[in-house]
């Protein structure tokens, strides 16, 4: 008998573009490059995680920064760790990169030891240079086997 684990992530959880209207965002909008999301659930407790960059129609790669941050009970970000970086090739190369991510080998920074007790990783931003294209999306999403 196998145990069924709960999916980190069903659904792309959008870092970086447009969000469309839905039943968990009433409204819509874009996020930005940069821009804090709490993603709602611990990284460190899944096997591993996707970060998925892509833009249709800039001329020039980008290059895609996934940083990680604790939530301390303050209700703070901990320091900032990268997870990954990746370079977005251009449309004609393809315009689209995966990273797979061990949720399990993530640690907090070791400044935060005092305040952040694992598992504690749910913040998450995308720094995106040398800047957003028109139609960037990054996003994370689980991958099988979770």
């Amino acid at each position: 008998m196998t145990t069924q684990a709960t999916r980190l992530l069903d659904a792309q959880t959008v870092l970086v573009g447009w969000i469309n209207h839905s039943a968990t965002d009433c409204y819509e909008h874009i996020r930005s490059s940069g821009e804090i999301i709490n993603l709602g659930t611990d990284l460190e407790t899944s096997a591993s995680f996707v970060l998925v960059a892509s833009h249709p129609g800039h001329s020039e790669a980008v290059t895609v920064t996934l940083e990680l941050a604790p939530l301390l009970p303050d209700g703070n970000a901990g320091t900032w760790i990268t997870a990954a970086a990746v370079a977005s090739p251009t449309p004609a190369a393809g315009g689209k990169v995966e990273a797979t991510i061990a949720g399990h080998g993530l640690l907090p920074n070791p400044a935060d030891a005092g305040s952040a007790e694992p598992p504690c990783i749910r913040l998450a931003r995308a720094l995106v240079s040398p800047t957003s294209p028109d139609g960037m999306l990054v996003a994370l999403t689980a991958s099988q086997g979770l």
